[in-house]
């Protein structure tokens, strides 16, 4: 069986002898964010580090030929709730440290960077996505992130079926609808903490009931014309822009909460945190690692490309880290254009 190195125990002569083509590191990548009364600030630290750590164990048992590196967290994100606690940083911040990390990583020897995240935020997991791709580009390595594709198919109900073959019983009406009604502090990750460290989850949990953040109304009323705008005609493609207004309105809703009151009294989570359980918990997250793992195999044997493991935060030109430069760009190019027709035309 083969081992799993910890990148902090490595030394400089393993490093000089790394194969890349059979040299795979696992970065697990989410801040500390307030997940509601009753979860710790690491909630979402705690699942992109045990993704890492069992997809990492699970691939190392099946290729003892590689060299299998997991590191430490990086404590790093965007988009987390802006309130004490939480440890929140620009996209554009985001973006720019993973490029010197994936840079970092591409120099020592690494063919392979799989980065693990437990933080659903759109815009940091576009970050997250976007710095992957323009890493592998850059350096000719292949570096993904399958994460969020791999816990949205779970929230959204398309693994359901392997959840309950793994718990022996059908879901809960319950705990069915606390997955498909929206997740921050609710039944998955309440779950998933209790089936970690139930020592962490304040009991208060069970008197949760569903609930969630304000959207923001002009927002979200754009949601059905942008889908018309941008889908093309494709009904697929509509509804996915749809899904991503929707986020972004709950997103700046929440926001607007936090910082102003926006909508009511103050909201921390979002769903039914009393539908949760460390049985649910334990099924959910070996689902999540079967898939993730899937996917880094399919990666690695070469019949999937990295940059085409993506979830649908990365649908949307509006939230790319590069977004506003492009625009400003962009302009800066129209502008230009526009004053040097001006000029041929004065000089005629």
């Amino acid at each position: 069986m083969g081992d799993v190195l910890h990148a902090e125990d490595v030394t400089y002569t393993q490093v000089r002898a790394f194969d890349p083509d059979h040299t795979i590191a696992f970065l697990p990548v989410s801040a500390l964010e307030v997940h509601g009364p009753h979860l710790p600030l690491g909630a979402d630290m705690f699942t992109a580090r045990w993704m890492a750590e069992d997809t990492a164990k699970a691939f190392a048992a099946a290729h003892p030929d590689w060299t299998v590196v997991r590191f430490l967290p990086l404590t790093l994100g965007t988009d987390e709730l802006p309130l004490p606690g939480s440890m929140d940083g620009t996209q554009r911040e985001l973006y720019r440290v993973l490029l010197a990390h994936g840079a970092s990583l591409a120099q020592a020897g690494y063919g392979y960077v799989v980065m693990t995240n437990g933080h659903g935020g759109a815009r940091h997991a576009s970050g997250l996505e976007a710095a992957c791709r323009e890493v592998s580009r850059r350096h000719g390595i292949e570096m993904f992130t399958p994460a969020a594709p791999v816990l949205y198919d779970i929230i959204t109900g398309k693994r359901f079926h392997r959840v309950e073959i793994i718990l022996g019983r059908p879901l809960t009406a319950q705990e069915r609808a606390g997955l498909l009604t929206g997740e921050h502090a609710a039944t998955m990750e309440t779950s998933l903490i209790l089936a970690e460290r139930p020592d962490l989850v304040d009991p208060v949990y069970r008197q949760l009931g569903p609930g969630g953040p304000p959207p923001f109304r002009p927002l979200a009323a754009l949601g059905v014309p942008l889908g018309g705008l941008l889908g093309r005609g494709d009904p697929q493609r509509q509804a996915k822009v749809q899904e991503m207004v929707r986020a972004l309105a709950g997103g700046i809703g929440w926001l607007l909460n936090a910082r102003y009151g926006y909508g009511g009294p103050e909201v921390t989570y979002m769903g039914d945190p009393s539908a949760a359980s460390a049985e649910l918990g334990h099924a959910i997250r070996q689902v999540a690692v079967e898939d993730c793992l899937a996917l880094v195999e399919s990666v690695t044997r070469g019949e999937r490309r990295a940059e085409d493991v993506r979830s649908i935060a990365s649908d949307s030109v509006l939230i790319h880290p590069l977004f506003l430069r492009r625009v400003a760009l962009a302009a800066g190019a129209v502008a230009a254009l526009f004053l040097l027709t001006r000029r041929r035309r004065k000089a005629r």
